[in-house]
This record gives C-alpha cells, sequence and structure tokens, in this order.
C-alpha cells in the first residue's frame, strides 16, 4: 500500500464559515495542549468536556491532534503553538462523489453535513476510486479552498527479474546497476570539475 494526497478543489458558498471552523479547530487544539501542559500528563477528554462550535466528530479529531501535539512538545521539549487555520476530517464524516465533497459544519447553531461544489482530474478521481480513504484536512491557499484527502492506494508488484537502477549524481557520474550485478558508470569525470 502506497499513501497518498489527492488534492481537491472545493468551492464553498460561504466561506466564512469554513474560515470561522479553522480558527476554532486550531483554538481547541492550543487549548488543550495548554491544559495538558499545566496538567503534565493529557486528561482523559471527550467532546462533552470541550466547549467548542465544531461538530463533535471534528471535535474528536481535534482532541486526537492535540494529544498528538502534546506527545511531540514533550520529546522535543516546548510548546508549538499552531496558527494556521485548518479544518480535519476523519474518514468516516465525510463523502466524495463526482463532482462534490461533503463534511460536516455547523450553520446555525446545528451541525450538517453540506456538500460543496469540487473540481478534480480524472488521475485524482480514479485514485479515489481504488484506494482506501484517510484523513481530510480543509486549508485556504491564497483566496481557493482545497480539500485534501490522503488514500491508501494499492501497489502492484512486478515480476520481472531483470531491474535496473539509475542513480543521478550531482558531482559523480550518473550509475546504473543491474540486478545481475553489472555496474555501468555514464559521464565523464574529469568534466565533472567545470560543470556545476
Amino acid at each position: 500500500m502506497q499513501a497518498l494526497t489527492v488534492t481537491i478543489r472545493i468551492f464553498p458558498a460561504q466561506p466564512d464559515i469554513l474560515r470561522h471552523l479553522g480558527k476554532e479547530y486550531i483554538r481547541v487544539v492550543n487549548l488543550l495542549t495548554e491544559q495538558a501542559e499545566q496538567l503534565r500528563s493529557f486528561p482523559k477528554t471527550t467532546t462533552k468536556n470541550v466547549e467548542t462550535i465544531l461538530p463533535s466528530a471534528v471535535c474528536n479529531q481535534s482532541i486526537r491532534d492535540a494529544k498528538s501535539v502534546f506527545r511531540k512538545s514533550k520529546r522535543l521539549g516546548g510548546r508549538p503553538i499552531l496558527k494556521k487555520p485548518v479544518y480535519f476530517v476523519n474518514n468516516q464524516n465525510y463523502t466524495v462523489s463526482e463532482n462534490t465533497v461533503a463534511f460536516p459544519i455547523v450553520v446555525d447553531g446545528k451541525t450538517k453535513k453540506t456538500a460543496f461544489r469540487a473540481t478534480m482530474t480524472s488521475r485524482d478521481r480514479e485514485l479515489l476510486r481504488k484506494g482506501k480513504f484517510g484523513l481530510m484536512r480543509i486549508i485556504e491557499k491564497s483566496g481557493k479552498w482545497y480539500a485534501q484527502i490522503s488514500v491508501e492506494v494499492p501497489t502492484s508488484v512486478t515480476i520481472n527479474e531483470n531491474v535496473m537502477g539509475i542513480d543521478l549524481g550531482l558531482k559523480v557520474p550518473a550509475v546504473a546497476v543491474t540486478s545481475t550485478g553489472k555496474t555501468c558508470f555514464f559521464g565523464k569525470g574529469r568534466q565533472n570539475k567545470y560543470i556545476r
């Protein structure tokens, strides 16, 4: 299995809601890691204990992220403060169809699974059709909204016995090695003194 990230452009009708939810997600993660740092261990936390406007499925994901950030901060020594607004949705709570992506957001105080118009390439459609979905991340880059979905795609195993590996060196010539053990050098080493 090979892990890939498929990026799909989405067109939200109300981007302010997504922007607000992304900031709220980061606020919850920072708040939980700060509390855990004060207690010196991560407390048993559920969505009932966390005061937020996020949907409960997304809130659970933020708790998982906060645990991960806290473990990392213990290992590195300092607590990182997240700033970039982002919105994570786990694979049970979103659906991807031919030209829409649907995931839960809060509209007028109610959690609702909302479908957003999306554009994707045929390659992305093929990867999504074949692969196993992972976490989805909603981000904004220069005014455009994207859904980044991690996908595990099965890899095909080749049965060919004749395999050749090529190493394109920076300062030395390229080297090719076959599965039989034969090594071949390409390029002239003397030229490398002059060509940079």
